[in-house]
């Protein structure tokens, strides 16, 4: 986010406008890359500042998917029910997860590997965690040293990825806008999500207040995921995007 970078006045930062996660562009464009990299280390060379922020002039070029992905990506399953009308989101977490671990194994098979958990949880213990919260419970017990924004946060962040890596063994290659919209707006998983932040926003303890706010759930999939929460503690400065 350029207005973070800002505010935080580092000594030398290339800001570039690319998709979130790309900081060097396109995949599979190496001369543009280094061009982006050689931008990046020349601002090492500047006399003036002491805070220098470019911004980097071009956008990154269009992905030109080769001929085994030219098919176009799709949901890797129908959800039958949809993820909304299910009685009980865990149920339908756990039902949704066994139905793409088949695709999620295509991914592996392909890729050679999967990126590895950090918050030390099995997925399917993410998400009865996440219904324990979502149904109240203040503080579950959970064997892990992390502290409980901690591992909430990262154990997110683990089943999202997982989804994700599923999502990509179906044939085609889908941008990262259509996986993100793909996860957040048709996934029992991303309501479960929802339903624990929209119960922590108002928790006794502030941090999990403001993680709810912030970081669970990006502020752009508010109204969807977290409908019957107050729309006034969406407005936490920094949500995330």
């Amino acid at each position: 986010m350029r207005e973070h970078t800002e505010q935080m006045q580092l000594p030398r930062f290339l800001w570039v406008p690319f998709e979130l996660g790309r900081p060097f562009g396109a995949p599979d464009e190496p001369e543009f890359q280094r061009r982006v990299l050689r931008s990046a280390l020349e601002l090492l060379e500047r006399k003036d500042g002491p805070v220098v922020l470019e911004d980097f002039p071009d956008d990154a070029p269009a992905y030109t998917p080769s001929e085994a992905e030219e098919a176009s990506w799709a949901c890797p399953i129908a959800f039958h029910p949809a993820a909304e009308e299910h009685p009980e989101l865990v149920t339908a977490t756990l039902e949704e997860m066994k139905r793409l671990a088949p695709w999620h194994a295509l991914y592996v098979e392909r890729r050679g590997s999967a990126a590895p958990g950090a918050s030390g949880l099995a997925r399917e213990r993410v998400a009865g965690l996440l219904g324990e919260l979502a149904n109240g419970e203040e503080a579950p017990e959970v064997e892990t040293a992390y502290a409980i924004q901690e591992w909430l946060r990262l154990g997110c962040d683990d089943l999202r990825t997982w989804y994700l890596e599923a999502a990509q063994g179906q044939p085609g290659r889908g941008s990262a806008s259509e996986l993100r919209d793909w996860f957040w707006r048709d996934t029992a998983a991303a309501r479960l999500i929802g339903s624990a932040a929209t119960a922590l926003l108002t928790h006794p303890d502030r941090i999990l207040q403001v993680l709810a706010g912030r970081a669970l759930v990006p502020r752009d999939y508010f109204p969807v995921l977290m409908p019957s929460s107050d729309p006034s503690l969406w407005e936490t400065e920094g949500a995330s995007r």
